[in-house]
């Protein structure tokens, strides 16, 4: 009881002196407080007024800045009005600004350089909307001299045909010679009168463009040569009554740039204006840097004014700030006191020590240290805590060893510096006459070539330790047995609050074997392998030889093919052109006697047939031509229209047909897209109506037709029949086959080149018979969509 009394009073008299302390504080922290409203009173009332007008005045004055540049680079005279009112709004907001000012000092001087300042800027609008009217005009009499300009370079051009002219008409009648240098030289003039007036409109143009850098009088002075010398020019083709309106347009391009006249009236007066006008701006310009010159000054004052408040401020701020300093001082040291007698004999301290130990020990850190130490109650709480984590690591120990020992697995620990802890009896089989290895490294369980990768894990910037886990493979001897291959799997684990390793080891002896055993066996195939790929690659060079033999054998066969109908056609061909032959004459003839008799009208007929006839020849001769042409069997596949392809096909075997009576009937009547190759896909169609026409040669009705069958699944098929007698029973089998034939004069050829061809288009060829009992043979392509 006397011991809490005693704490007690001392903790009473302890809060009374803090409340004491606390109620000086307060006091202090009032009287500063009042010392600070009388001050901002001070910069409320007098200074911030002042640079508040001062702000304005500065930006105001900027605006105007901003106002008058827009003024001056605005040449538009209708936005003039509306710049000028916006510089006398800015100018009646500085009005109103240093208005405010009435009471400093500078208040005279800033009023009296505003108003002189307005007066200049009025005068200097005024200027400006002078100088805007005035190059509106200038604008105006600038486009009349161009289109002056381009006026006498249009009158100049018939007066120049007209010279032209007159100089063709002398040079075929041999004229006199004087004459013709006449022409010549007015034709000269003209040219140099061209010249001189382009040149006199360049230097117009040019002093229009320097009339601020050049003299004016000069450039006038040497204009009015140039106007002389061309109006002196132009008198010399006055006798043309085309230039009238020439000399009327040059009269009054000279009445425009002649010296003294409107063009140099208006440069000079805009050259005036100029002056007048930089003369004002720098005129407000200075005021204008007066005038900010005076509003900075003020602010300077102002400026000075607070410093010297906040300069009085600060040192009543720093003699408070010390006082406060000081109580604070005085009652942290009083606060000290009372807690260092209150834990005097270090109850709470070793009870927060405890505390400390007892929350580590409920974490499971049983390693952890146990701080409190004694003979008292305190320290007995602390030695019972020591004898628990004890115990209770021995108990996770011999757990562990217990697991590990009763698996079947060959498993090893160790700390994370390599040193064996414990192995149990799986992994120690898989070494030799060992006992329980105490206090040895995990690598000397090895051969000595094994200890350098064994040791580079147990490093810090291991995966070991990086990822938390790795894996390798061992070869190690056992006895005198073969070699055993151990799988070693590293990983990290927790025993209580350390890290510890743990090592399972596999035995994968027959497995590694069987790997071995495997690559060598693939050694060997993939050796076989390659000896019979290079073989087939040989076979393959071979075989493309060979097909690219067959291929160049099939295309002379085809060419032979293509010549044979040729040899075939050129009889009946000759026919066939001596017909428009004979005609052409005939036309030729009837031609003549028209132009004898002076029958004009009858020639462009008789010419219309004769190039018809002509044409016709040139298409027969350029088929012909096109289909005798050899071609490459690796010519590109495209989209064709087949209804082109056959008439082509038509008109080679026409001049036989017509020979021997035959009619070639094509049903196609719209538009058909496949793709193919066109002159491969022409010698198919030529060489079947070749055989029809062969088929039907000795028959009494000779007819041949080609028709669609349709387009179905992407294929369209074509079929060209005849009236003859059809295919025979025992030989259609045999019609692909090569020199199979049933005429009496033939290779055999035709349709084994057809489905040779056929095959390259990705088609096909078959055999059939139409209703009449004739023949029938049918082409199957692959369709192209036109749309």
């Amino acid at each position: 009881m006397l011991f809490g009394n005693t704490i007690g009073n001392r903790l009473i008299a302890s809060i009374a002196f803090m409340a004491f302390l606390t109620i000086s504080v307060s006091l202090i922290a009032i009287v500063n407080w009042e010392s600070l409203d009388d001050q901002i009173q001070a910069m409320v009332n007098k200074n911030m007024p002042t640079l508040r007008a001062s702000y304005q005045l500065e930006r105001n004055t900027a605006g105007l800045q901003t106002a008058l540049n827009l003024l001056s680079n605005n040449t538009d005279p209708v936005l003039h009005a509306d710049l000028k009112q916006n510089i006398n709004t800015k100018l009646a907001q500085i009005n109103a600004a240093i208005a405010q000012t009435a009471s400093l000092q500078f208040h005279a001087a800033i009023k009296d350089e505003h108003d002189t300042l307005f007066n200049d800027i009025k005068a200097y609008a005024g200027l400006l909307y002078q100088r805007n009217t005035h190059l509106y005009a200038l604008a105006q009499t600038e486009n009349n001299i161009k289109w002056l300009h381009q006026d006498m370079i249009e009158e100049l051009t018939p007066i120049r045909q007209e010279v032209e002219w007159q100089l063709t008409r002398m040079l075929p009648n041999a004229l006199a010679s004087s004459t013709i240098n006449e022409v010549m030289t007015e034709f000269s003039l003209l040219q140099a009168i061209t010249v001189k007036e382009n040149e006199l409109h360049q230097l117009v143009q040019e002093i229009i463009m320097q009339r601020q850098q050049r003299n004016i009088s000069n450039a006038f002075y040497f204009i009015g040569y140039k106007t002389d010398e061309i109006s002196q020019m132009s008198q010399s083709l006055s006798h043309y009554s085309s230039t009238i309106s020439y000399r009327q347009l040059l009269d009054e391009l000279i009445a425009l740039v002649e010296p003294g006249g409107t063009l140099e009236k208006q440069l000079l007066h805009d050259h005036q204006l100029s002056q007048q006008i930089s003369h004002y701006q720098g005129q407000i310009q200075a005021r204008l840097a007066y005038q900010e010159e005076l509003i900075q000054t003020m602010v300077e004052q102002e400026d000075a004014s607070l410093h010297a408040l906040n300069e009085k401020t600060r040192q009543a701020i720093s003699i408070s700030n010390l006082i406060l300093f000081g109580t604070m001082v005085v009652t942290l040291l009083l606060s000290v006191m009372l807690s260092v007698y209150l834990v005097g004999q270090g109850i709470v301290k070793r009870l927060n020590l405890l505390s400390q130990d007892l929350l580590a020990v409920a974490n499971n850190q049983l390693d952890a240290e146990i701080q409190v130490t004694g003979n008292d109650e305190i320290g007995q709480l602390g030695d019972n805590l020591r004898h628990f984590c004890r115990q209770m690591q021995e108990m996770q120990q011999s757990n562990a060893l217990n697991l590990i020992n009763n698996t079947q697995a060959s498993i090893i620990t160790c700390s994370l510096e390599g040193m064996i802890e414990s192995v149990n009896p799986s992994a120690l089989n898989l070494f030799d006459n060992i006992d329980m290895p105490q206090h040895r490294a995990i690598w000397e369980l090895f051969s000595p070539a094994m200890h350098a990768r064994l040791q580079s894990l147990f490093k810090n910037n291991s995966p070991l330790f990086s990822l938390g886990g790795c894996n390798l493979t061992l070869k190690q001897k056992k006895g005198g047995e073969e070699n055993l291959y151990l799988r070693l799997d590293f990983r990290l684990f927790q025993q209580g609050q350390l890290d510890k390793v743990i090592i399972t080891m596999t035995d994968i002896t027959e497995q590694e074997k069987a790997a071995r055993w495997l690559e060598k066996m693939v050694r060997e195939k993939t050796h076989t392998l390659t000896s019979r790929n290079r073989q087939l690659q040989l076979e393959i060079e071979d075989r493309k030889r060979v097909e690219a033999d067959l291929r160049a054998t099939q295309d002379d066969l085809i060419q032979a093919a293509k010549m044979a109908v040729v040899g075939q056609t050129m009889t009946s061909l000759a026919h066939e052109l001596n017909q428009p032959l004979s005609a052409i004459s005939t036309h030729i003839f009837t031609a003549k006697l028209a132009l004898d008799k002076q029958r004009l009208e009858q020639l462009p007929a008789s010419l219309a047939k004769v190039e018809s006839l002509a044409t016709r020849m040139g298409r027969i001769i350029a088929s012909l031509k096109s289909f005798s042409k050899k071609q490459s069997s690796d010519n590109p596949m495209k989209p064709i229209e087949i209804n082109a392809s056959i008439q082509q096909a038509m008109m080679i075997v026409e001049s036989r047909a017509k020979v021997q009576q035959t009619e070639i009937r094509n049903l196609l009547t719209g538009p058909c897209y496949c793709y193919a190759d066109p002159v491969q896909l022409e010698q198919v169609l030529v060489n079947l109506m070749v055989n029809s026409c062969d088929a039907i040669a000795g028959c009494e009705q000779r007819t041949i037709t080609l028709e669609s069958l349709g387009c179905q699944a992407g294929r369209c098929r074509l079929a060209v029949s005849d009236s003859g007698n059809g295919f025979a029973a025992e030989i259609i089998e045999k019609l692909f086959t090569p020199f199979t034939t049933t005429k009496e004069v033939g290779l055999g050829l035709g349709l084994s080149i057809c489905r040779s061809i056929m095959n390259r288009l990705d088609g096909d060829i078959f055999l059939a018979s139409n209703l009449q009992g004739g023949a029938m043979v049918v082409l199957e392509l692959n369709n192209y969509d036109n749309e």
